[in-house]
């Protein structure tokens, strides 16, 4: 064998040992720390549901899906029960809604809180004491399902650090004492009051479609009507007001309890509530209905509130509040708005003045453009089309700030007849809607007598009437100076 190629040999040798000495390095130290290291993070989580490199087919990490809880504190036992794709419920000791907030903010713990240290591996007797877990103050268990299988993990913590306002904490009957941040024992050393909804009236408006309200003093029904708009149907037909609606049953429903008494016959009966102060149905688009009866009463006297729903009773003590939400008078809830029409229909706007003048403005049909606005008296022209459009929607926004007259039998006496200053809407068919102005209100600037689609008279802030045309150069666009 010649010399080159002995050399030639002993490089391919020891290419093949530094290749082995990689691999080794590699699969034999590298992916060990590497293991380790994951393991290490693994554990150091409250709750790590997901095993080390576990992973799903698509090669992420397989979601976990929280299914139970149960919290121990305070001499309390909690079970809360959560339905794929539903919100947390409590199904022990009582059965009611979970407060979203408190819930989302325990499970985030369970699942990104790490331990901060390892204070003691094997603890005796005495300094479990000193940590306050020979007797837990608090305990957690979780059940969460990854995949088709449920992993569980059992959390027990002490008393807190007052030096750092660190929590002493076990895990899983392990000898080892952890601390954890105090964040951690906030958000799970809960009760059963601080674990439930104390939002009792709580709905969503939007899937209502009826409300019946009979109160102390006023008594009212709503319902959608056709275009799924708030309508008065008792004690007379009247379009409601959207925001004054929203408001109310807003205010509503966001009350808080302050307790929840047992509900028992003799609780009802002594907090008033065979004879409530007020009595309210609230129907569903599923046809089923809620409900809540508030009332004044109790030794000392409170107030109190009776859900009943498909879920069945709920009794709570209640804030003053919540007597006065929806007792509305009807007036408060009619809708405010002047004139009601659909601006897309509008091919034709009269402005009228007292005195007898008038600027008219047109298009051809409801499809033309903007552009296509033209001023047809008193001498046809181009028109401003901001001016229209900013005309229209005006006319479509205005708001009664006070109602005077509902019915009245002499209108004049408000300036409203025959030569009043009025706005009218036309389309294709005729007329859609028509403002009436009448006289200033006496000790209100900027206040006006007017009248839109009902009868009723009432008072209309009259400062946005200068977006209406009075005279031709208000609204015909003028040709640009060609010079001399």
């Amino acid at each position: 064998m010649t010399q080159s190629a002995k050399t030639l040999m002993m490089m391919a040798v020891l290419l093949v040992l530094a290749g082995g000495v990689g691999l080794y390095a590699y699969y034999g130290v590298y992916e060990k720390d590497a293991a380790e290291t994951k393991k290490k993070e693994h554990d150091a989580r409250l709750f790590a549901p997901q095993r080390p490199g576990e992973q799903a087919p698509d090669g992420g990490s397989p979601p976990a899906d929280f299914v139970r809880l149960t919290v121990a504190y305070k001499g309390e036992n909690t079970t809360l029960e959560r339905e794929p794709g539903k919100d947390w419920r409590l199904v022990s000791p009582v059965q009611a809604a979970a407060d979203k907030l408190v819930l989302d903010a325990l499970v985030s713990q369970l699942q990104t809180a790490k331990f901060k240290a390892t204070l003691e591996d094997s603890p005796d007797p005495a300094t479990l004491q000193k940590y306050g877990l020979d007797t837990p103050v608090f305990v957690v268990e979780a059940q969460a399902r990854v995949g088709s299988e449920i992993r569980t993990v059992k959390l027990e913590g002490g008393i807190e650090n007052t030096f750092d306002g660190s929590v002493f904490m076990r895990k899983d009957g392990q000898p080892q004492v952890y601390s954890a941040e105090g964040g951690v024992r906030y958000a799970l050393a809960k009760t059963t009051f601080e674990l439930r909804d104390k939002q009792p009236f709580a709905m969503n408006e939007a899937d209502l479609v009826k409300v019946q309200v009979k109160a102390k003093v006023n008594a009212y029904s709503l319902e959608r009507n056709a275009e799924k708009q708030w309508a008065i149907t008792a004690p007379e037909a009247e379009l409601a007001d959207p925001q004054q609606i929203t408001g109310v049953l807003g205010s509503f429903f966001v009350q808080r309890a302050q307790k929840f008494p047992p509900d028992t016959p003799e609780n009802r009966k002594a907090f008033g509530l065979d004879a409530p102060q007020v009595d309210a149905t609230f129907t569903r688009a599923d046809g089923k209905a809620v409900r809540i009866r508030v009332a004044k009463g109790g030794t000392p006297e409170a107030f109190y509130g009776l859900r009943e729903d498909e879920h069945g009773a709920l009794l709570a003590e209640m804030p003053e509040a919540a007597l006065h939400d929806l007792d509305r008078n009807i007036n408060d809830l009619k809708d405010r708005t002047l004139v009601r029409f659909k601006k897309e229909l509008a091919t034709k706007l009269v402005f009228h003045n007292a005195d007898g003048s008038e600027v008219v403005v047109g298009k051809d049909s409801p499809d033309a453009s903007a552009e296509a606005w033209k001023v047809l008296a008193p001498r046809e022209g181009k028109a401003l089309i901001y001016k229209v459009t900013s005309a229209l929607w005006v006319l479509s926004s205005l708001k009664a700030s006070e109602r005077v007259d509902e019915h009245p039998k002499d209108p004049g006496k408000y300036g409203l007849g025959p030569q009043s200053r009025f706005i009218s809407v036309l389309g294709p068919d005729g007329e859609l809607a028509r403002l009436t102005i009448g006289d200033a209100v006496k000790g209100k600037p900027d206040t006006f007598y007017a009248r839109g689609s009902r009868p009723a008279i009432v008072e209309v802030d009259g400062s946005r009437f200068k977006e209406f045309p009075s005279i031709l150069g208000d609204v015909l666009e003028q040709p640009k100076d060609a010079g001399p």
